[in-house]
């Protein structure tokens, strides 16, 4: 069994050789170190930057398939006209793809129309109002969206 100070001078001789004996060692590892997390950054910025250049690529829609998406939500809505979640989605799809910022204004107003404590609707409604440039409306919304769902911004 150690004693206290063969104890202690055990912990401080254990210690001492972690480190480097000289200022200039130290300097050295801290450069070292500092060069290991430089190319570290690097190499987690270049993956990045791929999964992003490769998300860009899978949102490019094939205008087939986007007919075809127009399509179903239009279906949707005249399938089923009291469907609010038909003319969220379709007003959605329209103020991301189309530009047309009145009819998803439309389609919006007929999701809350039909559902009221609609919030997603209130919000992606004042998207497309900031996006017309009636920001009073788009204020508006967004609070009422925000006092239905608190954490939906």
């Amino acid at each position: 069994m150690l004693t206290l100070p063969r104890y202690l001078l055990l912990l401080v001789v254990i210690s001492g050789c972690s480190r480097p004996s000289t200022p200039e060692a130290k300097s050295d590892n801290d450069i070292a170190r500092g060069k290991e997390y430089v190319t570290a950054a690097h190499e987690l910025h270049a993956v990045e930057a791929s999964d992003a250049n490769d998300y860009s690529k899978m949102t490019q829609v094939d205008p087939n398939l986007r007919k075809e998406a127009v399509a179903a939500f239009d279906k949707a809505v005249k399938d089923d006209p009291k469907n609010p979640d038909a003319y969220y989605a379709r007003g959605f799809d329209i103020l991301a793809h189309a530009n047309n910022t009145n009819a998803a204004i439309e389609d919006f107003d007929m999701a809350i129309k039909l559902n009221p404590q609609f919030a997603k609707a209130y919000l992606m409604r004042s998207r497309a109002y900031a996006a017309a440039g009636d920001y009073t409306k788009a204020k508006a919304d967004r609070e009422k969206a925000l006092e239905l769902d608190p954490g939906i911004d």
